[in-house]
């Protein structure tokens, strides 16, 4: 497994810090490289924080001990990082009923299946759609991204603004990590 992860938005807070949503099968086994390539590769020699029940273990790679769902934080700093926590997807702003928070009532479902999709709150009002994930340290913004109208999920990254998107109040959207697609029904 090679995940490729999402650099979060550039700025004083970021600490060389990216993340990556995505299905893990117990057994499987990975490390990180922070280019493309191996070399100067980690795993288990990262300060491994494990708040989601994964149950990492494992030499060198990072060996998984409970499949499921992950939101996987990793920095690449002067102490290596790697955190799994909950895969928590939050919608944000005028669409949603949590506004400009980042808060319960904005909260995807999260699939119980590797196939299945995260799916939003229905959207509360005719407007521009925007998501994100929580890490500590950071400002939703840091960590956003919406469904293009070509179906992709772009994240901001270390960019500015994505091309915004309008969605109709009593849609959803619904994401899947596996490819990298979602869509508004």
């Amino acid at each position: 497994l090679v995940p490729v992860l999402v650099k979060t938005w550039e700025g004083e807070t970021a600490n060389n810090t990216s993340w990556i949503i995505i299905y893990l099968h117990e057994g499987e086994q990975f490390k990180f490289a922070p280019q493309a390539g191996w070399g100067n590769d980690f795993g288990m020699s990262a300060k491994i924080i494990d708040s989601a029940g994964m149950n990492p273990s494992g030499d060198n790679n990072i060996v998984v001990g409970n499949a499921g769902w992950y939101l996987i934080k990793v920095i690449n700093g002067e102490e290596r990082i790697v955190e799994f926590l909950k895969p928590e997807v939050y919608l944000i702003g005028d669409c949603s009923s949590a506004g400009w928070n980042v808060d319960t009532s904005g909260l995807f479902t999260i699939p119980t299946t590797e196939k299945g999709k995260f799916v939003s709150p229905a959207f509360v009002n005719d407007a521009e759609v925007r998501m994100c994930v929580k890490l500590e340290g950071f400002e939703w913004w840091q960590t956003e991204f919406v469904v293009t109208n070509t179906g992709a999920i772009d994240y901001r990254a270390s960019g500015g603004d994505q091309a915004r998107v309008k969605v109709n109040a009593g849609q959803k959207c619904y994401l899947n990590f596996n490819n990298g697609s979602g869509s508004y029904k």
